[in-house]
């Protein structure tokens, strides 16, 4: 789907923004205005800046259609989420920034010739706030609200800086070429600002080595790194003992803006899930440097808004005012980061077949309804005059309590030396295995379940019997005995089949009737059951879900805490406490000492839970045996 943009020098006041009207646009052409379709968008309505996912500065309300015109006016961020989106309200609110842009994709188009507008029906995907040309007085009206100059470059772009110099773009022939500055006769402020804007471009380069695997690169990046560090350690030094450094802003001030990318770079936009593991490298960092975890932040993600807000509410939720757009897009990070999980857990896969519920501020519990299969309410002939029969309908429910899970990754204390993409890179893998492991050992044994966690799926489950017969013939007979039960309670909506890897390939490998191979995928696909295959699933276990009934919620942000003192139990199935009194006494074992072996363990909370919404919906085998032959005689 193509995504189309349109930006309008919005009319209106204060807050109130004319979003898009029927008007001809730069682009030549025109939206009919009456044409919007606005039901998804008003679903989540954030506000960006600039089109970019990563740069969420609030959200819009009141989104309408109003005399030809789509109108709506900006809720900007809560005052101190953000030193850039401060700044930004503070143009907003004195009129010099009322550039908006629309993003949408086409549903119809007009009729060349016939048609008043170029497009008749679109729907609106996201609208921004963006850069607007300006001239030398508006910039100079910017800075006299003692407005950053990465702020004001990137609401006036290329103007700002022909409003800094008040001489042409250098670069091209002239008669009269500007003097070149010294490098010693530069301000010892100004070449820490340049050096802290070569780390920014350095480090970004290291972080695409590292994704795309070039060790050559990553080295020569390493390399460049370590000597700006070093030289930046040098020019702040010999700033402190010259007293050159400026004072502390005073009560009303604005504070020194955040360091920021250069203006024309972009920034790498994270992957879905990245910002969870980003609250982890901070949190990490914070412990190991004994830094405040803001400051790291700002350091390391400081052009990133996005990862601004959530690693804010993640590190530090006492500091941040989390409502509104703020906390959405935390639930929607939290829930992407369980999707990362897919392709080594099958607890995502299973989950986005079934109901997916979060846990947000204020919401303990989640009560989900679900239908009795007695007493029924069908209809029934009635005789002319004899009364119709009143049935009551049969409502059960299953409640979603907020359990706590916690995933425990420790490492050496050597990180402390890694930089920023390195550690992510490892946590990625780390935080993803454990996790991973953790959610579908607990999701599919026989516990019961209690105030701590959520029963297991086969807790009171008997298993049955599977067949002997081996090949296809095993396969046909065990998924017809799995999923009889729910033929009889008239259940099967969405079934589901778990299964290991080992099980998966022998129904791709075992020749069907006919000698076909592969033949039985086929057959599972027609009968509408859904395979998924995972090597958290013990051998020869056959787990049939009607993932209909199956319910999960998440909660809204993930706890981080570090530690070099603590004493482990280096076990990923069953930890055991420590030391357990008892005759004889038990010890678990292997038991690792942070402080001994100088590592650092960090522990990552999550609320996450699940429940079926109705018993009987859950059916297993142990012992399947999928032999290679064993067809009929």
């Amino acid at each position: 789907m193509q995504i189309m943009h349109r930006t309008t020098a919005a009319a209106g006041e204060g807050m109130d923004f004319v979003i898009s009207d029927g008007s001809l646009d730069r682009h030549g052409t025109r939206l009919n205005p009456k044409g919007w379709d606005l039901s998804n968008f008003k679903r989540n309505p954030i506000a960006l800046f600039g089109h970019s996912n990563g740069f969420p500065i609030g959200k819009w309300e009141n989104v309408r259609v109003d005399k030809d015109r789509l109108v709506g006016r900006l809720v900007l961020a809560a005052e101190g989420t953000s030193a850039r989106i401060d700044e930004l309200r503070r143009l907003v609110e004195q009129g010099i920034l009322r550039a908006v842009s629309v993003g949408f994709s086409v549903k119809k188009f007009g009729t060349p010739g016939k048609s008043e507008y170029d497009y008749e029906e679109m729907e609106l995907m996201e609208a921004s706030l963006v850069s607007v040309p300006s001239n030398t007085n508006a910039v100079a009206k910017a800075r006299s609200l003692n407005i950053s100059e990465s702020t004001i470059e990137l609401a006036f772009g290329e103007h700002a800086e022909e409003g800094r110099r008040g001489v042409s773009t250098p670069g091209k022939h002239a008669a009269n070429p500007p003097k070149k500055v010294n490098q010693m006769e530069k301000p010892l402020s100004k070449k820490i600002e340049e050096t802290e804007a070569e780390l920014v471009t350095e480090r970004d380069a290291l972080t695409s080595a590292v994704e795309a695997d070039d060790n050559a690169e990553i080295e020569t990046r390493s390399a460049n790194i370590e000597v700006l560090e070093e030289r930046l350690v040098n020019y702040q030094r010999a700033e402190k003992a010259l007293g050159k450094r400026a004072a502390e802003p005073k009560p009303g001030e604005p504070a020194r803006p955040n360091l920021r990318k250069p203006l024309g770079i972009k920034a790498r936009e994270p992957k879905p899930g990245d910002m969870v593991l980003r609250a982890g490298v901070v949190q990490l960092i914070s412990y190991v440097s004994q830094r405040d975890p803001l400051k790291v932040l700002e350091e390391r993600y400081g052009d990133h808004e996005a990862t601004q807000v959530f690693v804010r509410a993640a590190v530090d939720p006492a500091k941040t005012t989390v409502s509104g757009w703020a906390s959405e897009l935390i639930e929607t990070e939290t829930v992407a980061f369980l999707e990362t999980l897919r392709e080594i857990s099958f607890y995502p896969r299973l989950a986005a077949l079934g109901a997916n519920l979060q846990f947000g501020p204020g919401r303990g519990q989640i009560k989900i309804p679900a239908r009795s299969s007695t007493p029924s309410i069908s209809g029934s002939f009635v005789a002319e005059g004899a009364p119709i029969p009143v049935r009551r309908i049969g409502l059960t429910s299953a409640t979603l309590s907020p359990h706590k899970m916690g995933v425990i990754s420790y490492f050496t204390r050597e990180i402390a030396k890694y930089s920023s993409p390195q550690i992510e890179n490892m946590l990625r893998n780390e935080i993803r295995a454990d996790t991973a492991d953790t959610l579908d050992t607990l999701l599919i044994d026989a516990n019961a379940g209690s105030s701590t966690r959520p029963a297991g799926l086969l807790n009171g489950v008997s298993a049955l019997s599977a067949s002997s017969a081996g090949g296809w013939t095993a396969i046909m007979e065990d998924i017809d005995t799995l999923a009889a039960p729910f033929d009889t309670a008239k259940a099967g909506r969405s079934l589901v089949l778990l299964m290991n890897r080992r099980e998966a390939r022998k129904l791709s490998m075992v020749p069907g009737p006919d000698g076909t191979f592969g033949a039985m995928g086929k057959v599972l696909a027609d009968a509408g059951i859904t395979p998924i295959s995972s090597v958290n699933v013990p051998e020869g276990r056959l787990i049939m879900i009607d993932a209909a009934d199956f319910a999960t919620a998440a909660g809204d942000r993930p706890e981080f805490d570090v530690s070099e003192q603590a004493v482990i139990h280096a076990e990923d199935t069953s930890p055991a406490q420590i030391g357990t009194a008892g005759t004889p006494n038990t010890v678990a074992a292997p038991v690792i000492s942070m402080f001994q072996t100088a590592s650092i363990a960090l522990r990552m909370l999550m609320d996450v839970t699940w429940a079926m919404r109705r018993t009987g919906m859950v059916q297993w085998i142990d012992g399947a045996d999928w032999a290679y032959g064993g067809s009929p005689a």
